[in-house]
């Protein structure tokens, strides 16, 4: 019977052993069932960031349009603001020409008035020559 109890013991230890394998096969089918969860939404992440950046990529396309757009539209407001610049510069110019020469006549048709304080910014009230006040 002495030669029995090292079986046993062997046999024990194969049993043991063998609910150990057990274990460890449970364990590598939960490891291998997370590994493909996490692969799964890894994939799912992976192409919420494709869309992600496809969707940034339009977007940056769509700002530089907008910029060239805007920097088209401040280019022509800046070329329309010189013109209407050149446009009151012009008007100005005439004004300041048309008065002169009705003052000129003026001094034609009657020799010897005064016309020191006659000029386009001012104006006649009550028979006298005023200011213009731009506030009215």
């Amino acid at each position: 019977m002495g030669s029995l109890v090292p079986l046993q013991a062997e046999v024990v230890e194969l049993r043991v052993a063998g609910e150990a394998s057990k274990a460890l096969g449970v364990k590598l089918n939960e490891v291998e069932g997370e590994l493909a969860a996490k692969t799964e939404a890894l994939k799912l992440l992976q192409a919420d960031q494709d869309k992600a950046q496809a969707e940034v990529n339009k977007l940056q396309v769509e700002k530089e349009f907008l910029e060239k757009q805007l920097a088209s539209k401040d280019a022509k407001i800046e070329e329309r603001g010189k013109a209407n610049q050149d446009l009151l510069n012009n008007m100005v110019g005439t004004f300041d020409e048309g008065f002169k020469e009705a003052l000129a006549q003026a001094l034609c048709e009657n020799p010897g008035i005064d016309t020191f304080n006659c000029n386009p910014s001012n104006h006649i009230v009550d028979g006298k020559v005023m200011p213009l006040d731009l506030g009215e």
